[in-house]
């Protein structure tokens, strides 16, 4: 049986990392000092882009189930290429927000479905796959913020350019290598309808929820850094630009700890579920760290724990999703997969500003510390309890 090929599907998530994250670092500074419009509008504006997100990962995995993933990721890669195409000779207001809300409806309906398809690939493990789509993702991410500091002056059209350009590219790779032949479809298909009969077990959808859930919670501090540790950096009087070589640490040591991982097939430890709780441990740590930082090298230790924490759980977390769907709702769950984490982003931002508004900086960050650590007890007991009893759908996640 042929299959998607796995260097196709990381070029075109490369791509597509690259777009997007050439886009997102600059939405508050240029709705604010370019567009003149204050910082809770901009807030507002990342809102409803995660909102949008939720909502295309959500419909994109849905789908996924029932259609032909070729067409509707052409679909998905045209509908954002239009919104970015459009933003290069009109961003001004309102048609900057709206559009933006646009492309975040595009994001989670690409990443949802370049998942999904990752769940397609059998002749690799499982894990292999997800912590390659992540150790690309970054990258991508690294490259593209990269390029806003290249090109960024005063003028986004460079950079929507740019993402055009991307996007282009990433429409050419899938057009011709995305495409399932159609007695492949045939056998997928057939393995999907035998299963249609049988539903989610509880055990397993106890298991994925438990993630969900852990998934929200996590993101929300995780957000913190994105938005209220460069306020308690300058607070402490450390200079923006230090705040901005964090995230230069945070995907440096993303793709450390990706390449070793990949190196050893994804897996740091035998067991997945014991790899998603050491990661979780040292991204509490983070917090921990945080809560007492005053010098910048604090922060930078900080950063890195976070990011060896993420960079171990969060790609082992779709690969068990994937092991425990059923194959005729892996898209469904691979949706959700990543509608849950927008979720968390979209509240962030505002859950952080209202507890610090009426505490403290230090506590925001302690909360964090002690509610991950909760999240941690409670997932290991739930998972520890009902792993033996569920049911496996993918033999590579052994």
């Amino acid at each position: 049986m042929r299959e998607l090929k796995l260097k196709w599907l990381l070029l075109g998530v490369l791509f597509d990392s690259i777009a997007m994250s050439s886009v997102w670092p600059l939405t508050t500074i240029y709705m604010n000092q370019e567009l003149g419009h204050s910082l809770v509008a901009a807030g507002v504006v990342l809102f409803l882009n995660s909102v949008a997100s939720i909502l295309g990962s959500f419909v994109a995995g849905k789908l996924y189930d029932k259609y032909d993933s070729y067409y509707l990721i052409l679909g998905g890669i045209v509908f954002t290429w239009i919104s970015f195409f459009t933003l290069i000779f009109f961003n001004g207001w309102p048609t900057y927000p709206i559009f933006l809300v646009l492309i975040g409806f595009g994001t989670g309906w690409i990443v949802a479905l370049n998942n999904s398809m990752g769940t397609s690939i059998k002749s690799k493990d499982g894990r292999y796959v997800f912590n390659m789509l992540y150790f690309v993702q970054n990258l991508g991410v690294m490259l593209g913020t990269a390029i806003v500091g290249i090109l960024f002056k005063h003028s986004v059209a460079p950079l929507f350019t740019i993402a055009t350009v991307m996007f282009t590219v990433f429409f050419v790779v899938a057009f011709f290598t995305y495409r399932i032949p159609k007695e492949d479809q045939s056998v997928q298909s057939v393995q999907q309808t035998q299963d249609i009969q049988s539903k989610m077990p509880k055990v397993n959808f106890t298991i994925i929820m438990s993630f969900f859930v852990s998934l929200v919670i996590m993101w929300i501090f995780y957000q913190q850094w994105n938005s209220t540790v460069s306020i308690y950096m300058l607070k402490l009087h450390i200079p923006l630009r230090l705040y901005s070589f964090l995230w230069t640490v945070n995907g440096l040591f993303i793709l450390i700890v990706q390449g070793l991982l990949s190196s050893r097939g994804g897996r740091l430890l035998k067991d997945p579920y014991h790899q998603v709780y050491l990661g979780i441990a040292f991204f509490m740590a983070s917090f921990g760290i945080l809560a007492v930082a005053h010098q910048y090298y604090h922060f930078v230790i900080a950063m890195i724990v976070l990011t060896v924490g993420e960079a171990i759980a969060f790609p082992s977390i779709p690969a068990i999703v994937n092991s425990l769907s059923p194959y005729d709702q892996k898209g469904k769950y691979q949706g959700l997969a990543s509608a849950f984490p927008s979720a968390g982003r979209a509240m962030g931002p505002l859950v952080g500003s209202m507890i610090i508004e009426s505490t403290s900086f230090v506590f925001l960050y302690s909360l964090g510390l002690f509610t991950i650590l909760v999240v941690l007890v409670v997932i290991a007991l739930i998972i520890e309890s009902t792993k033996r009893k569920a049911t496996l759908y993918d033999n590579n996640q052994e």
